[in-house]
């Protein structure tokens, strides 16, 4: 057999071989690359992610003052809810006296306030029963209060007057007292 017939049945000379070889090599080299930037990076936001994850746990540890446990953004919520619950039956006193001024008459005075956690008192003077009356019947429509006269001294003048202030649940639907 001569060296011609001997090259044919093999397909590709010697140089071709070299050639496909070395093309293979190099994908081999940059797929390798690739899959190891890959890697570096996974590597790098894994580490990142437990970072944060730890911090986070850390911030669920201060706010809850204790183990956060499985659930710490649902014990948040929890807490959370509590504290609406609260606040819900307490008095606030901005509220409190913006009602009583943007209510009143301009010849009603209140003279004091004084609160406890869900209920208060408040005394002032009118210049006239029927000033009085006026702001009762706009007071008795007060959304977040419950306010009602308890005691007016209606032949002095001015007028004196106490109002008995009550927190309206407010998780309840308007117009329900508690």
């Amino acid at each position: 057999m001569d060296a011609e017939t001997d090259t044919s049945r093999r397909g590709l000379p010697d140089a071709e071989h070299q050639r496909y070889g070395r093309i293979f090599v190099a994908l081999g080299l940059a797929g390798t690359l690739f899959l190891a930037g890959q890697g570096l990076r996974w590597w790098q936001e894994h580490r990142r992610a437990e970072s944060m994850a730890q911090t986070l746990h850390e911030v669920y540890r201060r706010a809850l003052n204790a183990d956060p446990g499985r659930s710490p953004y649902g014990r948040l919520q929890f807490e959370l809810g509590k504290l609406k619950a609260q606040s819900a039956q307490r008095l606030d006193m901005v509220e409190l006296l913006a009602a009583l001024s943007r209510l009143a008459p301009e010849g009603v005075r209140i003279r004091e306030v004084s609160m406890a956690t869900a209920s208060g008192v408040a005394t002032g003077l009118a210049a006239t029963p029927e000033d009085l009356r006026r702001y009762q019947a706009t007071l008795a429509a007060e959304a977040y209060f419950d306010i009602s006269l308890a005691k007016a001294d209606m032949l002095a003048r001015p007028v004196r007057f106490e109002l008995e202030i009550k927190a309206r649940d407010r998780a309840a639907p308007p117009g329900e007292d508690q």
